[in-house]
């Protein structure tokens, strides 16, 4: 299932939950949004379209340790001489070349989710801290592990808890459980356009569903 589908199926959730608890136009705004990025979510342990959006690509990171390198390599040719020069040739070439093999998209979640801890950690606020925590966990899961399962369901209903309760509109919960269920329910094996399913109750139970 594309990333497109399950972006619009969250999107239509959160506007139902928002017709139904009788939202406002800001609050309905906000739900139909938090059911399209929770209807992205599970895919964070993979390069799917909410990953690509909430990190930095890891060109950048790339460019950046390149033009590093690059200035590393330049002083110590001008600079150094001898052994020194060997030495700082040598890191600049590793920072030119190795990232390109090392550092792909689920790094860069990585970097992000430290990002958002810090940021969640600033501010106080344990929701941000929490779906960094998730963002940082999911780089280290094979795709549809664990965020394909209750598991998953449990712990991103618990993140939006926090978040309702911290930002007190009603509905936000639902929206994003239900948000993060419609992603499950779609990539299950039982519909015509899927070739592999969900184990719903890894790691207890790996039957495919």
């Amino acid at each position: 299932m594309k990333g497109t589908s399950h972006a619009l199926a969250g999107a239509g959730v959160g506007l139902g939950v928002a017709i139904w608890v009788d939202a406002p136009p800001t609050a309905t705004g906000l739900l139909i949004g938090l059911g399209c990025v929770s209807g992205l979510a599970p895919d964070l342990d993979t390069n799917g379209k909410l990953s690509n959006r909430i990190s930095l690509h890891r060109k950048w990171l790339w460019y950046t340790l390149a033009l590093i390198g690059v200035i590393i390599g330049v002083y110590s040719l001008i600079t150094f001489s001898g052994i020194a020069k060997l030495i700082g040739t040598a890191i600049a070439l590793i920072m030119i070349i190795v990232p390109r093999f090392l550092i792909n998209q689920r790094f860069m979640i990585f970097l992000s989710g430290t990002a958002v801890i810090a940021f969640g950690w600033y501010w106080r606020e344990m929701w941000i801290i929490s779906f960094g925590l998730f963002m940082i966990a999911a780089t280290f899961l094979p795709h549809r592990g664990l965020t394909h399962s209750v598991v998953g369901i449990l712990i991103f209903s618990y993140i939006s808890f926090l978040l309702e309760q911290s930002i007190l509109i009603n509905g936000v919960v639902y929206s994003c459980s239900l948000g993060y269920l419609s992603h499950l329910l779609m990539d299950m094996k039982c519909l015509p356009f899927n070739k592999k399913g969900i184990k719903w109750f890894q790691p207890v139970y790996n039957r495919e569903f």
